[in-house]
């Protein structure tokens, strides 16, 4: 910790509050590959001697592989990871080491990680969530996705579906899910390595040059600007809330659809648990857990920009508090979209007996709008017919061509009530429930989601070329 100028350690307290290290393991690899790659730079420009540079690249290329293979562990007393990197360099090759710091500041240094690890953390959301898409829309291909299914308004039968469309119409928010990611992904394309503190430098850096060095298109253009920035990471807990959010709605469908009574999911033993006093529950646990997640992620939303409001532009500790936020936010939407693809996988979507006959009645008010009734006559009589029926105690009795005939004469005779399977044929208009639609919805949804996964490919491919150029070992940033 820098404390030279002061009479006086730092209250251990104020220590324990001031360090970040817990939460800067997250960022160990984009510190390391930041600092190669400004090293780098110090040589070619001639600020660094180049034989000195160069002991600096090698010492860190070092580290990055003894931190890979968990042979380098960060000090807590050193107050963050880039005092640590340091350090720790500084030890290995003597006074060379002090020479890293040249032209940086700890201030871009952690918008530069926290940019790097967003755009990982980002391209693994992408993959997490495509692949809960796909895994829906093989169940939507299966067996299970031609089966009708009561589709549901306020938690009541409404009009019957196919799984298909259920299942491709949970896809489709997640493909979007994935593109929302990617869009958030491909706007941080600026650098801020090397804007300071706050004002730059008066030494002839080139910023051009390690910004490319790092990925990114270009240098940021204000370092004022660059180092207070955190426009990515809300942009970032947002898309974060919202497929939490689409998740949390998947979920519900297997909590509720496994309900005895209900009966139409059923989830497989790996996703299930008993209850430690009655040996009859079959818990769908994981289920619950992934839909509660999007409560906290929109927490975490508010919390962030609840740090930011109010604080003027420029470097202020404050942020440090939003980088656990952050992090921790996108590793748990990650693991919860990975838990529910692998759940859609080894679940069975059923078709359970009709629990209204009726559900029909919006294609018998469209047949009588087709002989000239206005609809809010046709609805009005179709609902005084549905409670006669209920009266009855023949909600679940198949509709008779007499039972229609008495109460809708006008109907013309080729007019037959829809079953529960066959009714959602009949609404063909675009996007509705018959089948030629929900292929078209599965088509399109596959398409996307095919395209994202390769477009994450090709940037997860660019990425490792740069860090296998700059001799920073993958394993520093984690399985995507």
């Amino acid at each position: 910790m820098l404390r030279d100028r002061f009479s006086a350690p730092l209250d251990e307290r104020a220590a324990a509050l001031s360090s970040s290290v817990e939460e800067d393991r997250a960022l160990l690899g984009a510190d390391l590959w930041g600092s190669v790659v400004h090293a780098e730079m110090l040589g070619a420009t001639g600020i660094v001697p180049a034989r000195r540079a160069q002991r600096i690249v090698t010492g860190l290329r070092r580290i990055a592989h003894d931190a890979a293979a968990g042979r380098f562990r960060l000090d807590p007393a050193l107050e963050d990871v880039h005092m640590n990197v340091e350090a720790e360099l500084t030890r290995r090759i003597g006074s060379d080491g002090e020479r890293l710091h040249t032209a940086r500041s700890r201030n871009d240094q952690v918008a530069t990680d926290l940019a790097i690890a967003l755009r990982e953390e980002l391209l693994g959301l992408e993959r997490a969530a495509n692949e809960a898409a796909r895994a829906l829309l093989a169940a939507a291909a299966g067996p299970s996705g031609h089966s009708v299914v009561d589709g549901w308004t306020h938690t009541q039968p409404a009009q019957r579906l196919y799984w298909g469309q259920i299942l491709g119409s949970h896809a489709l928010r997640f493909v979007r899910d994935a593109e929302r990611f990617r869009r958030v992904r491909e706007r941080i394309d600026s650098s801020p390595l090397g804007s300071g503190a706050i004002a730059g430098t008066s030494l002839p850096i080139d910023r051009a040059r390690t910004a490319r060095a790092l990925g990114f298109r270009r240098p940021t253009a204000s370092s004022l600007d660059a180092v207070s920035d955190r426009d990515a990471s809300g942009d970032a807990l947002y898309a974060a809330c919202v497929a939490l959010v689409h998740a949390s709605a998947l979920a519900e469908e297997f909590v509720l659809g496994s309900m005895p009574g209900v009966d139409r999911v059923r989830l497989g033993d790996r996703f299930v648990t008993t209850s430690s006093l009655m040996p009859h529950k079959r818990n769908p646990d994981l289920a619950e857990l992934v839909r509660a997640e999007s409560a906290p992620a929109i927490g975490r939303l508010v919390t962030h920009l609840t740090l930011l409001k109010g604080l003027p532009i420029g470097y202020q500790r404050d942020l440090q508090v939003g980088k656990p936020v952050v992090l921790d936010g996108l590793a748990r939407t990650r693991l919860a979209l990975e838990v529910l693809a692998a759940m859609a996988e080894q679940t069975e979507f059923l078709s359970p007996p009709v629990t209204d006959a009726a559900t029909g009645s919006v294609e018998l008010a469209d047949a009588l709008v087709g002989v000239g009734v206005p609809f809010r006559t046709a609805h009005r009589r179709v609902g005084v017919w549905l409670a006669a029926r209920a009266r009855r105690g023949s909600r679940i009795d198949a509709v008779t061509q007499s039972e229609l005939r008495q109460s809708f004469p006008e109907l013309p005779e080729e007019f037959r009530f829809p079953t529960g399977d066959n009714e959602p044929e009949r609404r063909t208009s675009a996007g509705g429930s018959s089948w030629r639609e929900v292929a078209r919805l599965l088509s399109e949804v596959r398409r996307r989601e095919k395209a994202g996964r390769a477009a994450a490919q090709r940037e997860a491919v660019r990425l490792e070329r740069l860090r296998t150029a700059a001799g920073i070992p993958e394993r520093l940033f984690g399985e995507r």
